[in-house]
C-alpha cells in the first residue's frame, strides 16, 4: 500500500485499477490499509483524500464501521509530532473523518458515532492549541503552511460533523455567539465549549444521553483537557439528579486547576434556583475555591456568586468574600491588575 502513489499514474483506467485494488485489500485488511493513509502527509493532497473517500465507500457498501473504530481510536488519543514526517495521527484521523463525513452513505454508521466522535475532536482541539506540524513538503508556500495549523482541519471536521447530523440550530448559534473563536485560544476554550454545548441542551439533541454517558470517565479518569471539555458540558446540563450533579461539582470546588473550580462555582451558581436544591449554603466553599483564581476567571466567577447573595443575609459572608478580594489587591502579577 505504501508504495502506491497516485500522482506518478495518470492514466484515468490505471488509477480506477489501483483504486480496486485499495478497496480489495480494504475489506480484508481495513486496519492495516487505514493505518498506513494515516501516514499520508499533512495537509491531505487529492490523491490521499480520494482513498480516503474510496475506503468510505468500501465500508459503507459492506455496512461495517471498522474504518469509524480506528478513526475513532486514534481521535482519542493525545496528539504528538514526529521530526522527520509531516504528520500527527490524531491530526490525520480527523482529516480522514472530514472526507468520510463527505460520503453521504456514511451518514447512518456516523450517526452511531457522533457523540464519542464529538467529544474527541473536542479534546483534540483543546490538545493542538498553539501546535504547529513540522515543517513539510508545502511549508515553503505560505498559504498553503498556513492550512497545515491543526485547530483549522479539526474545525472543518466539527462543523461538518454537527451539520451532517442535522444541529443546524446548534450550529448557527455557536456562529452567532463566536463560539468558534473561544475555542481557539487556550484561555478561552472552555467558554468556546459552553457555547456549543448550551444549544445542544436547549434543543435536547437525541444523542444528549449518550453525551453524558460519556462525560463521567472524562471527569473521573480523563486529563486536564478531557476534564476541562467535560466540566463545560455538565454545567448546562439542568436536570441532573441532585446526589450526582451537587456532589461533583463540590468536589471539583477542590480541583488544583483554577479553570475547573470556575466553572463549579458557575454551575452550583446555576442550580441554585431549581426546586429542592439547597444550594445557598454553599456558598463559603465557592467563594474559598476562588483564592489564587484570577484574570477575567475570578471577575465572572465573582459576579456568579454576586447573584446568590441576593436575598441572603450578605453580612454572613463578608468576612470570605472581603479576604478573597484582599488577596487579590495584593496579587501584583500583570493580570491580576
Amino acid at each position: 500500500l505504501q508504495g502506491i502513489w497516485l500522482q506518478a499514474i495518470h492514466h484515468s483506467h490505471a488509477r480506477q485499477v489501483v483504486m480496486m485494488t485499495l478497496c480489495l485489500l480494504a475489506r480484508a485488511f481495513m486496519e492495516e490499509v487505514s493505518t498506513a493513509l494515516l501516514k499520508c502527509p499533512l495537509p491531505l493532497d487529492r490523491d490521499a483524500a480520494g482513498m480516503w473517500r474510496t475506503l468510505a465507500k468500501t465500508e459503507a457498501i459492506c455496512h461495517s464501521h471498522r474504518l469509524l473504530d480506528v478513526l475513532l481510536n486514534e481521535l482519542q488519543e493525545r496528539p504528538s509530532t514526529s521530526e522527520d514526517r509531516a504528520f500527527i495521527i490524531s491530526l490525520a484521523a480527523a482529516s480522514a473523518l472530514y472526507e468520510v463525513l463527505s460520503v453521504s452513505m456514511c451518514t447512518p454508521v456516523a450517526t452511531r458515532f457522533y457523540p464519542r466522535l464529538l467529544m474527541a475532536l473536542l479534546v483534540q482541539v483543546h490538545y493542538t492549541i498553539g501546535l504547529s506540524l513540522p515543517d513539510s513538503r508545502v511549508s515553503r508556500k505560505e498559504d498553503l503552511k498556513k492550512k497545515t495549523q491543526p485547530i483549522a482541519a479539526l474545525f472543518g471536521t466539527v462543523k461538518t460533523l454537527l451539520l451532517k447530523m442535522g444541529c443546524h440550530y446548534e450550529f448557527t448559534s455557536v456562529e452567532e455567539e463566536g463560539g468558534w473563536e473561544l475555542l481557539t485560544g487556550s484561555e478561552e476554550h472552555h467558554r468556546g465549549v459552553g457555547h456549543l454545548f448550551a444549544p445542544l441542551v436547549h434543543y435536547s439533541c437525541c444523542e444528549l444521553w449518550w453525551i453524558l454517558y460519556l462525560l463521567v470517565p472524562f471527569l473521573e479518569r480523563g486529563d486536564k483537557q478531557h476534564k476541562i471539555t467535560a466540566m463545560s458540558f455538565f454545567i448546562e446540563v439542568k436536570w441532573l439528579p441532585e446526589k450526582y450533579s451537587v456532589l461533583r461539582l463540590l468536589k471539583g470546588l477542590t480541583d488544583p486547576d483554577p479553570v475547573i473550580r470556575a466553572l463549579c462555582v458557575k454551575g452550583l451558581i446555576t442550580m441554585a434556583d431549581w426546586p429542592g436544591k439547597e444550594i445557598k449554603v454553599l456558598v463559603p466553599a465557592m467563594i474559598h475555591s476562588l483564592c489564587g483564581v484570577d484574570g477575567r476567571l475570578i471577575v465572572e466567577a465573582l459576579a456568579d456568586v454576586k447573584k446568590i447573595l441576593r436575598g441572603l443575609d450578605v453580612a454572613s459572608y463578608v468576612g470570605c468574600i472581603t479576604s478573597l478580594l484582599r488577596l487579590l489587591f495584593d496579587d501584583v502579577r500583570q493580570r491580576c491588575v
